[in-house]
């Protein structure tokens, strides 16, 4: 076998991997969209699920690349100084492999994740009624608190004076968590997979990510401002 017939076979393997990806997410699809469609207000199962996926893929998938190269260079070895001349052009079909891997799973999860909180936020919307007013517990004047407020709050009622305490409801507060974080994700995507290996990116990631973090949770503006401009300006989270 000739120099050239290895480096063919070792294109074809990793190309086999990765339809073995492709493979894997794919026959995942339809029991996803069963367990998307089954969800209440968290996604737990979906973390669950994740993880073993990306065990599947991820990490089994990069084992075998990596299993894949020792045996290559065993054999390109042979060829003694025109491998030595070529091993860290061959190497790099394998740093190559692990970057794409990475980034095709960060896409599924990111919208694998999204589907999700769109379910979420469906069936939130159907047990929250969104004409509801919040009144003063003393008087029954109505109290200034949205229906998608996130925080809790103490008011002064300017009817009767009396101070009510409002409380989100349990529901409301899944909101951020399982529904707007993963949107916000979503919508900052293209960011977060240059930001792996780029440091503006990663600025435009914090900017993209806590923007829409600030556009839909109005009432933590100041805490995401906070820890948006943290994150831009400590060297600390310059790794990503």
């Amino acid at each position: 076998m000739s120099f050239e017939e290895i480096q063919t076979r070792w294109d074809n393997y990793l190309g086999k991997l990765k339809d073995r990806f492709y493979e894997v997410l794919n026959q995942a699809q339809g029991p996803l969209d069963e367990v998307i469609h089954n969800l209440q207000f968290d996604t737990i199962v979906i973390h669950n699920i994740r993880t073993g996926l990306h065990n599947q893929t991820v990490i089994q998938l990069s084992q075998k690349a990596e299993e894949g190269w020792g045996k290559m260079e065993t054999e390109m070895a042979k060829f003694g100084k025109v491998f030595w001349n070529q091993k860290s052009g061959e190497h790099l079909k394998l740093d190559g492999f692990r970057t794409w891997i990475d980034n095709e799973f960060t896409k599924f999860e990111v919208g694998l994740y999204a589907k999700a909180a769109r379910k979420i936020l469906e069936n939130v919307k159907q047990h929250i009624d969104e004409k509801k007013l919040h009144r003063c517990t003393q008087c029954g004047a109505e109290l200034p608190i949205k229906i998608y407020s996130f925080i809790a709050v103490n008011l002064k009622c300017e009817s009767c004076g009396s101070v009510n305490t409002y409380q989100p409801d349990d529901r409301i507060r899944a909101l951020e968590y399982y529904v707007i974080n993963h949107l916000a994700e979503e919508h900052a995507l293209s960011a977060k997979l240059k930001a792996k290996y780029d440091k503006n990116a990663q600025k435009e990631y914090y900017r993209l990510y806590y923007g829409y973090l600030i556009e839909n949770i109005p009432d933590k503006k100041e805490f995401y401002e906070r820890d948006m401009n943290e994150r831009l300006n400590n060297p600390f989270f310059s790794s990503f």
